[in-house]
């Protein structure tokens, strides 16, 4: 009995031996493994200031995140980073989202995860979510960090697919470039995705955003002496200098304008170009300050997609019947977005503005018609648009559009306007776009014709990616617009005056049908 009783401590011994060798070297392998890790960002002029524990801290908490596949592994949280349980960075959110909530996914690879951010809050959706807090409105806006390491236009669509469609997404802002680049994607394929992306938000109606990221070298930034080195260093993932594929980012921004099915594209090359501060910590990630500055500039080009109030079906107490409040709660919703392509396939809405209205003008001199809208105050003063219709003599298809912003209060012309102009025909939304000019007044080439849609031609202007029209940049519209004998409802919104820096969001629902 003794000798069976010795042979099972020994047995017992001999396993707990194992465990503690086990134990023992896993915790000098942890410790080996912490001292072998690299982070770039460590030796960088960025973080000069921060202490070394902390950006120790801040390297190890970026390589214990865990991936499977093309998704991060929920419930992972460390001093910087936070996974929740549905494989996001950030906060949790519900499955099921509320009725007066606008939800936002924002897709990318580690410059969108926030390599290097000091925390979830300085990400770039860090400050998206911070930015909308500050907003005072009737709906709850829902950012969520849907960024991956290493994530191209291929895992983003994959993504997409997979994972966001049954997530009710309102938006998808995809940021893109860099990882495609490295990888070496033709211009061809990376618009293909891009395409793709856009073609499910339409059928999803989902609004879809596609912007094209910063890297260092590939804009027109002061780089600092370290900045310099990166963007003459940074490689592709095949170890060439990624500054030679110039000309293929140069094609991936073109082909930026030809995204017809998109909701919005934005080309966010330059965005650093104003700032003489180090931003980048290798050839694509960026510090804090960099994640807010390209924060503010996606929330400066999307606020205007976004609702403004809730609509009745959320405030009104009056009982009224399931199908009107489906069908008011729907109009609204999408009433409210710059989205051409969605909103002009499948939507027709009512244009129950308040108007003053005002009867057209005709100068039969010079064959215009001149029509104008009603007043809204702006600082005291007295704003309307006026409107000139310009037929050509010799051929009736083609037209003018002259469109002059005036303080009524002096009776001057005002410069530097952004235009949001709507355009409907018998309810039915066939033009939704931003229109910008640094004159008093903006010209719009109109081209009738029969084909069965109409294309806006013209340059995009970065700060607002409005069309951009002036002495060396025309704009023009073609397709069955503005035909004779139809009326056409413009309903306008201004978004600069006087300086293209000075954002007006109070002058809205200017209104006026226009004929000829």
């Amino acid at each position: 009995m003794s000798v069976q009783v010795s042979y099972k401590k020994q047995a017992t011994m001999g396993i707990l031996g194992l465990l503690i060798l086990f134990l023992v070297v896993e915790v000098m392998a942890n410790v080996w493994w912490i001292t072998q890790i690299n982070c770039e960002f460590e030796e960088n002029e960025i973080f000069m200031n921060m202490d070394d524990e902390e950006k120790r801290q801040l390297c190890v908490d970026l390589y214990d995140v865990k991936i499977l596949g093309d998704e991060l592994i929920p419930n992972q949280q460390s001093d910087s980073i936070n996974i929740n349980s549905l494989g996001f960075r950030g906060e949790e959110f519900s499955i099921e989202k509320s009725a007066d909530t606008f939800r936002i996914f924002m897709l990318g690879g580690s410059t969108m995860f926030g390599h290097g951010a000091t925390s979830d809050k300085t990400t770039i959706s860090g400050y998206m979510t911070t930015f909308f807090e500050d907003v005072d409105d009737n709906f709850n806006i829902e950012i969520i960090n849907s960024g991956i390491q290493g994530a191209d236009s291929f895992n983003e669509l994959n993504l997409i697919n997979t994972r966001l469609l049954e997530l009710d997404p309102d938006m998808i802002i995809i940021y893109d470039g860099w990882n495609d680049l490295r990888t070496e994607h033709s211009p061809d394929t990376i618009q293909n995705n891009w395409n793709s992306m856009c073609e499910l938000g339409i059928e999803n109606n989902i609004d879809v955003v596609i912007a094209l990221q910063p890297i260092a070298g590939f804009g027109n930034k002061k780089l600092t002496d370290q900045e310099l080195v990166y963007a003459k260093t940074g490689t592709n993932y095949n170890n060439l200098q990624l500054i030679n594929f110039q000309n293929d980012y140069e094609s991936y921004a073109k082909n930026l304008d030809t995204l017809s099915s998109c909701t919005l594209h934005i080309d966010l090359r330059n965005v650093f170009d104003k700032e003489t501060s180090p931003v980048y910590w290798d050839q694509g990630h960026v510090s804090d300050l960099g994640n807010r500055i390209v924060a503010d500039k996606i929330y400066e080009n999307i606020l205007s997609l976004l609702p403004t109030q809730k609509s009745s079906s959320f405030s009104n107490n009056t009982l009224i019947d399931e199908q009107s409040i489906i069908e008011s709660g729907f109009k609204y919703l999408f009433s409210s977005y710059k989205t051409p392509v969605m909103l002009g396939s499948f939507v027709s809405y009512e244009t129950n503005f308040p108007l003053t209205l005002v009867e057209p003008t005709l100068d039969t001199s010079s064959k215009k018609l001149i029509f104008e809208t009603q007043s809204k105050e702006y600082n005291s003063e007295s704003i309307s648009i006026t409107i000139e219709l310009i037929k050509n003599e010799d051929d009736n298809k083609q037209k003018i559009l002259k469109l002059k912003t005036m303080n009524n209060s002096n009776n001057a012309e005002i410069s530097h306007v952004t235009y949001f102009i709507k355009i409907y025909e018998n309810n039915e939304l066939l033009i939704s776009d931003f229109f910008y000019t640094d004159d008093e007044t903006l010209f719009i080439n109109v081209l009738q014709n029969d084909s069965d849609s109409i294309k806006i031609i013209g340059d995009r202007k970065y700060d607002h990616n409005a069309l951009i029209e002036n002495s060396k940049s025309s704009v023009e519209i073609t397709g069955p617009i503005l035909k004779d004998g139809i009326t056409y409802n413009f309903n306008i919104e201004l978004r600069t005056l006087y300086d293209e820096s000075n954002w007006v969001f109070s002058l809205d629902n200017f209104d006026v049908d226009v004929f000829s």
